[in-house]
């Protein structure tokens, strides 16, 4: 990576005193330079390319900007599209967690401050809220609705998977990479919302990293394990790998076996209906009201 001061991301913590002074005493100890046999067998380490150094810098770059501010990252407004900051923040997060574990394991502190911002920067209302609007349902995700929803601003309370799959394997592989129980305190993911000049005052959502899967499998079970819904009325089979892979994580984590029976069910629910198009692609979606499969004409969602 380029040379340049080290900054302080936003919300890492300030060391105390006594910690500044721990950290002193460690570094006088440690030596100036590492042995020669270390350099020789660290020089016979692959590389990251120049180009992957980028990618890496550029991660760090988008998520140093002040909050609410996204530059170069070009999301519609409506946060409809796959170009939603949710999707581009849980895809940095998972480059940067491959990084780190399979090509920069030492640089731990590095990778666990770049995600926390990223998780940090998921939990933005700019992220997020646009599951207000969502939530009402409408025509084109449920044509049978005849009239619109009360909506509601929790946007993992039900459904929106497109978001709170991505947000419990965020917190999951950091939970996994640093051995960090942060996201398991009280008030560790909090949504606050406050629009200024309409509603009924401050919200405020709290969930833990367990709570959080536990809402989430809750969902999958409410459409008979077929998955938890992504827009209202429509279950997507490629939202709800994220959710089972950080299921898979946090069983490691915790020492528990919640994924087995929710995979058995999983499957069984899919086995009846059918998974894979004739044409050789993943189904697109399941509309749970209408019982109604979508096939796949594209490639897209297949490959992610």
């Amino acid at each position: 990576m380029p040379h340049a001061t080290y900054q302080r991301l936003e919300g890492d913590a300030i060391p105390s005193p006594s910690e500044q002074v721990q950290d002193d005493k460690l570094r006088g100890s440690l030596p100036h330079a590492l042995p020669t046999r270390y350099v020789e067998e660290i020089s016979k380490l692959p590389k990251l390319t120049r180009e992957q150094c980028g990618h890496i810098r550029h991660i760090y770059n988008l998520v140093s900007q002040p909050d609410n501010e996204w530059a170069f990252m070009g999301a519609d407004s409506g946060q409809e599209y796959d170009d939603a900051f949710r999707y581009q923040l849980s895809a940095m997060t998972y480059a940067a967690g491959a990084a780190h574990y399979h090509r920069l394991p030492a640089l731990r502190s590095v990778f666990r401050s770049l995600i926390q911002k990223l998780i940090s920067k998921m939990l933005l209302p700019e992220v997020w809220g646009y599951w207000y609007l969502t939530s009402q349902s409408g025509k084109k995700v449920d044509p049978d609705l005849k009239e619109l929803r009360k909506p509601w601003a929790d946007p993992v309370r039900k459904e929106n998977v497109m978001y709170s799959g991505h947000l419990l394997l965020m917190v999951s592989l950091y939970s996994m990479l640093f051995a960090d129980d942060r996201y398991d305190k009280e008030d560790s993911i909090v949504f606050d919302w406050s629009p200024m000049w309409w509603g009924m005052g401050p919200e405020r959502f709290s969930y833990t990293r367990m709570k959080l899967q536990e809402t989430i499998l809750k969902g999958m079970e409410s459409t008979g394990w077929i998955g938890a819904c992504c827009e209202p009325n429509m279950v997507f089979i490629i939202c709800n790998q994220f959710p089972l892979i950080a299921t898979r994580y946090n069983d490691v984590f915790n020492g528990t076996n919640i994924l087995d029976d929710v995979l058995a069910k999983y499957r069984k629910a899919w086995d009846s209906r059918g998974m894979v198009s004739e044409n050789g692609l993943f189904r697109k979606f399941y509309s749970v009201r209408q019982d109604r499969m979508v096939e796949g004409q594209e490639i897209s969602h297949s490959a992610w």
